[in-house]
């Protein structure tokens, strides 16, 4: 008896550690989300890669006040996303500079909220008519089997890129901001998938393992839903800067060199309507300029 009140004691100290964890994690998460859907949506001006970063902010934000699946997922679907568009940027550079259609980050964006919260809806309706049918199983299920699957493949390929990168001492903060942000998603989203799956195949019947597993699941997406604004800072910053930078200055830095691509896309797109195929000439010469 005294061994089973001394194992229920240390659940409940790790459980309170943890739930203490996803607290202090939570302000900071909420704080650095809040400031980096403030200045991209309010006080910088948008491009096709920000409306991404916007809406992934929107996201996690969203995720750390309700704590819903619905805003987790639709995070990691905008994660996957963002580095599905940084792969055809990479492979197919001339196309993604000059050819992509200039509203096509609004509308994956779109799509994905509208998909994400289809799934919540129907979720609900299930669940108030008592239909044996939990379609977050499917839903985890489907996250495990498609949508890691394709982040793992696009942070392959971004690993690749910011190596060879590194090698030519270029640097693409932008690039290596992504890139780490989805290494750190994937260390962190395997053992939330892992253990939720679990979860629903094999529920555990002790009460003190049940909200262990339950507190971890929480941490895992709550680190993953805080850790972007951190991400994009430390990647942003001038290192060499005496004095110290404010975050909209951080991310102005950051994202500079998409800034520069968009306003080049517009402009040689300008070019190709007027000159038919010599615009696409001139997108070419300034592409390789730059790389």
């Amino acid at each position: 008896m005294d061994g089973f009140d001394h194992k229920s004691s240390l659940y409940l100290t790790a459980v309170n550690i943890l739930y203490f964890l996803i607290l202090v994690i939570s302000i900071f998460g909420l704080m650095g989300n809040g400031t980096v859907i403030w200045f991209l949506g309010f006080c910088m001006k948008r491009n096709p890669f920000t409306t991404f970063i916007l809406n992934l902010a929107v996201a996690d934000l969203g995720a750390l006040i309700f704590f819903l699946v619905f805003m987790y997922n639709t995070g990691q679907y905008l994660l996957t996303a963002i580095s599905m568009d940084r792969c055809v940027s990479v492979i197919f550079p001339l196309w993604h500079r000059c050819h992509r259609p200039p509203h096509f980050s609004t509308f994956v964006c779109a799509t994905i909220w509208i998909i994400s919260f289809l799934f919540s809806v129907i979720n609900l309706i299930l669940f108030i008519f008592n239909i044996f049918l939990d379609l977050l199983f499917y839903q985890l299920l489907l996250n495990a089997v498609l949508f890691l699957p394709l982040m793992t493949v696009s942070s392959l390929i971004l690993f690749i890129k910011v190596w060879f990168q590194s090698q030519q001492r270029k640097k693409g903060k932008a690039l290596t901001a992504i890139l780490l942000a989805l290494i750190i998603f994937l260390f962190l989203a395997f053992p939330f998938t892992c253990i939720s799956l679990i979860y629903f195949f094999n529920p555990p019947l002790d009460y003190n393992v049940s909200s262990f597993k339950v507190s971890v699941v929480l941490l895992c997406s709550c680190l993953n839903c805080s850790i972007n604004p951190l991400i994009y800072f430390l990647i942003g910053r001038n290192k060499r800067a005496r004095s110290r930078e404010s975050m909209k200055v951080v991310l102005q830095t950051l994202f500079k060199e998409e800034e520069n691509c968009r306003e080049e896309q517009e402009f040689f797109g300008g070019n190709t309507e007027h000159t038919g195929g010599g615009g696409s000439i001139t997108c070419l010469n300034a592409l390789s300029t730059q790389c």
